[in-house]
C-alpha cells in the first residue's frame, strides 16, 4: 500500500478480522487474557476502544496489548487517542465526526501509521472520499445492542457504499459468523464485532467460528471461479 500522492509506502494493514473492545464487556474478565484468546482464535487486528478508564490506566493497558499483538503479528488500532496511538506505536488510529479530523490526524502520525474514519451513511461516505484515511468503517448493517446510539444502515447501503469508494470497507454493527458470508459478499474488506467474540466466554472458539465463516465463503467463491 501506497500513501496517496507520494511514494512513501505504509504498512499493509489487515483488518479482516478486526475485534473492537468495548468497556461493557470487560467488567468481570481480564482484559490481556481475553484479547490473546481472541488473537489465538484468529483476530488480524484489535481496535482499543474505551470510554470509561483515565489516560494512564489506558496507556498502561495498551504498552502490554502492544507487545502482545507484535508478538502474534495482530495490528493495534487506538480509538480516538491520536496520543496514545503515538506513545505506544500502534499500527493505526480510527477516528470519527467527533474526533480530530483526519488531516489534522495525518499531520500528526506522519507515514507511522493509517488511518480509519466511522461513517454511517452513503451522504458522509461521499464527503470523506477526499480526505487523507486508509480504510472506512461503515455501518451499523445489522440491528446492535452493543452502541444504544447506532444509525442502522442495512446490507444494501454496504453494497453502495463499496461502489463509490476506492477505500476498503470494513463493515461493523450485529455482524455474527452466519452473517459473515453476506457482507463479504455486499464487498467489504473486512469484518469488525464486539460482541460477536466478546458476548462468549469462550472467546478463542467464538474468534474460530467467524474465521471458519470467512474461509468457508472464500473456498465457495474460489470453487465457482
Amino acid at each position: 500500500m501506497h500513501r496517496r500522492g507520494g511514494g512513501l509506502s505504509l504498512k499493509a494493514m489487515n483488518l479482516s478480522i478486526y475485534l473492537v473492545t468495548d468497556d461493557a464487556f470487560f467488567k468481570d474478565r481480564d482484559l490481556i487474557s481475553t484479547i490473546e484468546q481472541a488473537i489465538q482464535g484468529g483476530i488480524t487486528a484489535l481496535q482499543y476502544r474505551f470510554k470509561q478508564k483515565s489516560s494512564r490506566q489506558m496507556y498502561e493497558e495498551l504498552l502490554v496489548l502492544r507487545e502482545l499483538t507484535k508478538r502474534y503479528g495482530v495490528d493495534l488500532v487506538v480509538n480516538d487517542r491520536v496520543d496514545l496511538a503515538l506513545a505506544v506505536e500502534a499500527d493505526g488510529v480510527h477516528v470519527g465526526e467527533k474526533d480530530l479530523p483526519p488531516d489534522v490526524v495525518r499531520k500528526l502520525v506522519g507515514d507511522k501509521m493509517y488511518i480509519g474514519y466511522s461513517v454511517n451513511s452513503l451522504e458522509k461516505l461521499r464527503e470523506v472520499e477526499h480526505l487523507p484515511i486508509d480504510y472506512i468503517g461503515f455501518g451499523s448493517i445489522y440491528e446492535t445492542s452493543t452502541k444504544e446510539d447506532y444509525k442502522l444502515v442495512g446490507i444494501e447501503a454496504l453494497r453502495q457504499a463499496v461502489k463509490m469508494t476506492s477505500k476498503p470497507i470494513v463493515a461493523i454493527g450485529g455482524i455474527t459468523h452466519y452473517r459473515v458470508a453476506e457482507v463479504l459478499e455486499a464487498g467489504a474488506k473486512g469484518i469488525a464485532v464486539v460482541s460477536a467474540i466478546l458476548g462468549f466466554e469462550n472467546v478463542k472458539s467464538a474468534t474460530q467460528s467467524l474465521v471458519e465463516a470467512c474461509k468457508s465463503y472464500y473456498r465457495k467463491k474460489m470453487h465457482f471461479l
